[in-house]
């Protein structure tokens, strides 16, 4: 990656993320960024360079933010119907791996207590 794709791109997800340039400073600080605002400013802009390893703290800072916003829009997925099928065969190989076999299954269509 340039010099010019570097900034660009890191601008962009600072964008992405909806951070200010403050906010995106207190994270890369917390994360052992040495640099002030202004020089975050500064090279978001493209107008000064700013050291490699500070340049992977902020590529960090803004990684760390823009996980931190796709967590916050992620769908929760019910359980209910893969519980209850994960919940069955992992009892039966539970009761594999410490020997005992399973009770066998009833045969749905046998009628009630009649075995196969």
């Amino acid at each position: 990656m340039t010099r010019d794709e570097g900034y660009r791109r890191m601008a962009a997800a600072r964008t992405h993320a909806g951070l200010t340039v403050q906010d995106l400073w207190l994270r890369y600080v917390a994360l052992g960024g040495t640099g002030d605002a202004f020089d975050l400013d500064g090279y978001l802009q493209g107008l000064i360079p700013l050291e490699t390893f500070q340049q992977a703290v902020l590529a960090q800072a803004l990684n760390e933010a823009l996980e931190d916003q796709y967590r916050a829009v992620r769908v929760e997925v019910t359980t209910s119907a893969l519980g209850e099928l994960a919940d069955e065969r992992l009892r039966h190989l539970v009761e594999e791996l410490l020997g005992n076999p399973p009770a066998p299954r009833p045969d749905p269509e046998l009628p009630p207590g009649v075995s196969s």
